[in-house]
């Protein structure tokens, strides 16, 4: 069944940043790359969530309905997207390339159903207001709960081109 993810609330203390979602998106990155962020970035269990939100990398997933709607995304992400935390938990997650670029997403992500992950992938976005942008050498990949319960896909990178 392709149950979307419920919306989370925007990252704060409050919640502890979303740390459970974190989790399940760091302990997937590992699974499938063998890359553990977190001594890489040196990222503490006890301040996760808050540490990932406010990282030097960009970070971001979606559910798993037909049509993805996103679900996370750290600081980062919002501010390259120049959207609000609202619209990023209503966004639909190929809203995030061009049209003309929805056709090569859309192979990438059948690649990810495919083999569980993508790295080394580069590919044009574009923000809310309709600066394009390039992501280099990122990772995409599928999330699992530890139930085995497919849960949505997921994309970090490092570095972008504008």
């Amino acid at each position: 069944m392709n149950k979307p993810i419920e919306s989370m609330a925007l990252p704060a203390p409050e919640n502890n940043y979303q740390q459970e979602h974190v989790l399940i998106l760091l302990n997937n990155f590992k699974r499938w790359t063998s890359r553990d962020l977190m001594p890489e970035y040196g990222l503490a269990i006890e301040t996760l969530g808050e540490q990932v939100f406010n990282a030097d990398f960009y970070l971001l997933s979606h559910d798993r309905s037909a049509d993805p709607i996103l679900t996370y995304g750290n600081q980062r992400v919002l501010d390259l997207w120049e959207v609000s935390w609202a619209e990023l938990t209503n966004m639909h997650s190929q809203a995030t390339a061009k049209p003309v670029d929805r056709l090569a997403r859309a192979a990438m992500m059948e690649r990810v159903k495919l083999h569980n992950y993508v790295d080394g992938y580069n590919g044009v976005r574009i923000s809310k207001t309709g600066k394009e942008f390039k992501i280099l050498d990122g990772a995409i990949w599928n999330l699992f709960r530890d139930n085995g319960e497919a849960y949505g896909q997921a994309a970090w990178f490092k570095s972008i081109e504008q």
